[in-house]
């Protein structure tokens, strides 16, 4: 993935010119390479360069909005309120914009107990 690419992306989705992206590249490519390593060995990311770029770009946005502090729980005005999780559904939706090119390999699922049948 072209490095060019990710970075304009991280710029439109975040509102940061290209110098103030600058020094936030390092964790673009961090999640750049996080996502990568997730994908099915089968998914050629040229195919798929767009969408893979703008997850990319929407997971290291809401880590940045993260580490700023901008990210807010609760906030509320006369009868007007906003409130938001604490990432967990963010970084699902996330990565749902990509899920079907993620490698389910690793998930682990809990187990639900079953009940022997009584003779």
């Amino acid at each position: 993935m072209d490095e060019q690419v990710l970075m304009q992306d991280f710029c439109l989705i975040s509102g940061l010119s290209e110098e103030e992206a600058e020094q936030w590249r390092p964790l673009v490519l961090g999640c750049w390479e996080e996502l990568k390593g997730r994908l099915r060995a089968s998914v050629r990311v040229e195919e798929h360069q767009s969408r893979l770029a703008l997850a990319c770009a929407a997971l290291a946005n809401h880590r940045y909005q993260s580490i700023q502090g901008t990210v807010c729980a609760s906030v509320k005005v006369g009868d007007i309120s906003f409130s938001q999780s604490d990432g967990a559904q963010a970084r699902k939706e996330l990565l749902e914009m990509v899920g079907d090119l993620l490698d389910s390999q690793g998930i682990c699922l809990k187990g639900v107990e079953i009940c022997p049948a009584r003779m």
